[in-house]
C-alpha cells in the first residue's frame, strides 16, 4: 500500500464546491447526532456524585455505616457483619466503605437490568440516603419502576414497630435462651394481622443439641424473613408452649418506614449465624439501628449476646415505651384453669376432651355451675391445643368442639380467667455472673472464684426466668487451697443444660439434661485426677403446691483422662432431687446421684447435696452448698459459702 492511499483513508478534509473546507467540525457534528446528548454528560455526572460523596467524607458517616452493617476492627477500619456477597456492589465492599460508596452510585447509573432488580431498588435505603446527601438529579438516572418493594410496603402498611420475646422452650436448646423478633403494625385494628420480621439460621438440623453445637461455630447461613404474625403465635405460643412479652418502640413512622427499606436490601441476603454473638437478637438488633442510626445500640451490648441483651439494650438506648404486653401461651392457660379446679373436676375435663364423656351428661354431676362451666373451659382450650398440635383429625375436633361449646353455652356467664404476669424477663438477674466463696473440705480451707459469662443456674434466683429451665455456658471456678497453699483450676463447664418440665394430667414432656465440663476428681483423701466427663440423659419431672419440682434423671456418663486406668471410664448415673422455693427470697434444693463405672477405670460414686439461695438483691445473692460424697469407700465433705453478682 502506497503512501497516497494512507493519506487519503485518514485525510481529515473534503472537497467543497467553493474549495477544501476541514472536516474536524462535521465530525463533532457527526458525534452530536450520532450520540445522546447526555452520553458524555452521564459519564460526567457518575464521576460528579461519587467525587462529591467523596469530599463530603460520607463512607465515614454514621448511617453508611448502619445501612452496610460496618463494625470497626481491631486493626482499624471496618469490616461488613454481612457475608454474603449479593449485598455489595464492590468485590471489596465488606471491608471497604468507601469503595463501596463508588460502585454503589455508579450501578444507579446501570442500564442493564430494570425493575426490582435494578440497584435502585434493590438498594433502595442507600439510594434514598445518597439521595438525601448528594441532591441526585434523578432526571440523570435511569428510571426503574420499584413495583416489588411497593407491593411489599404496601402490605406491610407500616405505622409503628413491637419487639417481641418469646421466652425459653424447655425442650429445645437452641431455644432456651429465648428469641427475640420484631412485628410490624399497621392501622389494622388487630395485631394478628400484622407482620413479623424474624432472623433465624437455616439448618435442616432437627437434632437440637447437634444445632447448638454447629451453631456455636457459625456453620449455619442465617436470613431474615418476613411472615404474618398470627403464624408466628400459633408456632410460639401454640405449639412451643412459650409465653411471649411485647415491648412497644418509641418509633415515629417515618423510623418504621426507614426501617422496612433496610429489610428490603436485606431480603434473601445471607450472614453467617454464630449462637452467642451473630445470632436473632444481634442481628434484630442492627435493623432496628436503621430507623434511628443515631443510637449506637450495639455497644451496649456485652462481648456475648443473648436474647434478654435486646430487651435491656432497647430499653437502655431508650427504644422502647416503657411498659411490656404479656401475652401467655396457650398452655399456661390450660394450667391456669387447672389451677381452678381440683382432681375430679380436671379428670372430667380430660375425658371430655378425649371423647371419654359426653359434654351433655356434665349435668348429672354435682357440681356448681361455675365449676361445670371451668370443667367445659378447660376442656375446649385443652382441645385447641390438640388440635393445634396436629394430635386431632379436623373431623374429630370439630365433632368434640362443637359439643364442649354446645353445653357450655348453657352455663352463662363467669368471671374471667386473669393469668398473673410473671416478672418480665428483663427484669431477672443478669446473665453473667461472678462468685466469691469460701469453704472447707475435709478439714482443709480454701478461697473460691467462680466466672460465668451466660446465662443461668437451677438455684440462681428463678424471677424473670422459666422455673426449671437452666443453661450454664462456659463457667470456670478457681480455688487458692491454704493447707496446700496452691491454686488450682477446680472446674471448666463448657455446657451445662438442664430442662425440667413438670408432668401432669395434660402435659407430659419429657425432662432432661446434658453436660460437658473438665474437673479435678477426688479419689481418695488429698488424691485428685483432672478428668473431662459428658453426661446426659432423660429424665421426669412433678410440681406441686407452692413451687415444688421433684425430679429424677438417667443417662450414659463417659470420663477421659491420663489418671484413669486405660484412660478413659465409661458408666451410667442415676439423679433425684427436689427444688422448691421456700419464700420470695429463699430457695433449696436437695440432690442424690449414684453413678457406676466399668469398661475402663472402673469405680463407683454416690452423693448426696443441699444448696440454698438467698436472693440480696436482683444482681446479688449468697448461696450455701454442701456436699458429702463417696468414692469407693472413702468419704469426703465439702462446704462452700459464696457472694454472687450478676451482671
Amino acid at each position: 500500500m502506497n503512501s497516497s492511499a494512507v493519506q487519503g483513508r485518514f485525510n481529515l478534509s473534503t472537497s467543497w464546491p467553493c474549495g477544501t473546507f476541514p472536516a474536524w467540525p462535521l465530525f463533532f457534528l457527526f458525534l452530536f447526532f450520532a450520540f445522546p446528548s447526555g452520553a458524555f454528560a452521564e459519564v460526567d455526572y457518575k464521576d460528579e456524585l461519587a467525587d462529591k460523596a467523596v469530599a463530603l467524607k460520607l463512607h465515614e458517616k454514621r448511617q453508611w455505616q448502619v445501612l452496610l452493617h460496618y463494625r470497626p476492627t481491631l486493626p482499624g477500619g471496618y469490616k461488613s457483619l454481612v457475608d454474603d456477597p449479593a449485598f455489595f456492589n464492590s468485590p471489596s465492599g465488606k471491608d471497604d466503605p468507601l469503595e463501596e460508596m463508588r460502585a454503589t452510585i455508579r450501578s444507579f447509573f446501570r442500564t442493564d437490568t430494570d425493575g426490582d432488580l435494578h440497584p435502585q431498588c434493590r438498594f433502595i435505603a442507600r439510594y434514598k440516603w445518597l439521595d438525601e446527601e448528594l441532591e441526585i438529579d434523578s432526571s440523570k438516572l435511569p428510571g426503574p419502576d420499584c413495583k416489588g418493594f411497593r407491593e411489599f410496603s404496601r402490605n406491610l402498611d407500616p405505622r409503628s414497630a413491637v419487639l417481641i420475646f418469646p421466652v425459653s422452650h424447655m425442650n429445645s436448646p437452641a431455644s432456651m435462651f429465648g428469641h427475640t423478633l420484631l412485628r410490624i403494625d399497621s392501622g389494622k385494628e388487630s395485631s394478628l394481622f400484622s407482620f413479623a420480621v424474624n432472623y433465624t439460621a437455616v439448618t435442616g438440623e432437627t437434632n437440637g443439641i447437634l444445632f447448638a453445637a454447629k451453631g456455636l461455630f457459625g456453620f449455619y447461613k442465617g436470613y431474615f424473613g418476613v411472615l404474618p404474625y398470627y403464624e408466628k403465635i400459633k408456632e410460639y405460643s401454640n405449639l412451643e408452649n412459650r409465653d411471649m412479652w411485647e415491648y412497644r418502640l418509641e418509633f415515629s413512622r417515618e423510623e418504621v418506614e426507614r426501617l422496612l427499606l433496610h429489610l428490603w436490601e436485606l431480603k434473601d441476603v445471607y450472614t453467617y449465624y454464630y449462637f452467642f454473638d451473630e445470632n436473632c437478637s444481634y442481628n434484630l438488633l442492627l435493623v432496628l439501628e436503621a430507623a434511628r442510626p443515631g443510637t449506637d445500640i450495639i455497644k451496649l451490648l456485652p462481648p456475648w449476646v443473648i436474647p434478654m441483651d435486646t430487651v435491656k439494650a432497647i430499653k437502655k438506648a431508650g427504644f422502647d415505651s416503657g411498659s411490656a404486653l404479656y401475652r401467655p401461651a396457650k398452655a399456661t392457660r390450660i394450667r391456669h384453669i387447672e389451677t381452678t379446679l381440683g382432681a375430679g373436676p380436671r379428670l372430667l375435663a380430660l375425658d371430655m376432651a378425649f371423647g371419654r364423656k359426653d359434654p351433655g351428661q356434665l349435668s348429672q354431676e354435682r357440681l356448681s355451675r361455675e365449676e361445670k362451666a371451668r370443667v367445659l373451659d378447660l376442656a375446649s382450650e385443652y382441645l385447641q391445643y390438640r388440635y393445634s398440635r396436629e394430635m386431632l383429625s379436623k373431623e374429630e375436633y370439630t365433632a368434640s368442639f362443637l359439643k364442649v361449646l354446645g353445653a357450655r353455652s348453657a352455663q352463662g356467664l363467669i368471671p374471667e380467667y386473669k393469668v398473673d404476669a410473671p416478672v418480665p424477663p428483663e427484669e431477672g438477674h443478669g446473665p453473667a455472673k461472678i462468685a466469691f466463696g469460701g469453704g472447707v473440705k475435709e478439714g482443709a480451707s480454701f478461697l473460691s472464684l467462680k466466672l460465668r459469662p451466660a446465662n443461668h443456674a437451677l438455684m440462681d434466683p428463678d424471677p424473670g426466668y422459666l422455673p426449671g429451665a437452666a443453661i450454664i455456658f462456659m463457667e470456670g471456678e478457681a480455688r487458692y487451697n491454704f493447707t496446700e497453699r496452691k491454686l488450682t483450676l477446680e472446674r471448666l463447664t463448657f455446657v451445662d443444660i438442664n430442662s425440667v418440665a413438670p408432668r401432669d394430667d395434660f402435659f407430659k414432656p419429657v425432662s432432661w439434661r446434658v453436660s460437658a465440663d473438665v474437673f479435678r476428681e477426688e479419689m481418695r483423701k488429698r488424691e485428685h485426677r483432672t478428668v473431662a466427663r459428658l453426661s446426659g440423659g432423660p429424665g421426669l419431672s412433678y410440681s406441686a403446691s407452692g413451687g415444688l419440682l421433684v425430679y429424677g434423671f438417667i443417662g450414659p456418663e463417659a470420663k477421659f483422662g491420663s489418671g484413669l486406668d486405660d484412660g478413659y471410664a465409661l458408666g451410667g448415673s442415676v439423679r433425684a432431687g427436689a427444688i422448691r422455693p421456700l419464700t420470695g427470697w429463699w430457695k433449696a434444693q436437695v440432690e442424690l446421684m449414684a453413678a457406676s463405672f466399668g469398661p475402663g477405670d472402673s469405680h463407683d460414686i454416690a452423693s448426696i447435696e443441699f444448696n440454698q439461695t438467698f436472693s440480696v438483691k436482683r444482681d446479688e445473692a449468697v448461696t450455701l452448698n454442701v456436699r458429702k460424697e463417696k468414692f469407693d469407700g472413702f468419704y469426703s465433705t465439702e462446704g462452700v459459702l459464696s457472694w454472687n453478682m450478676y451482671f
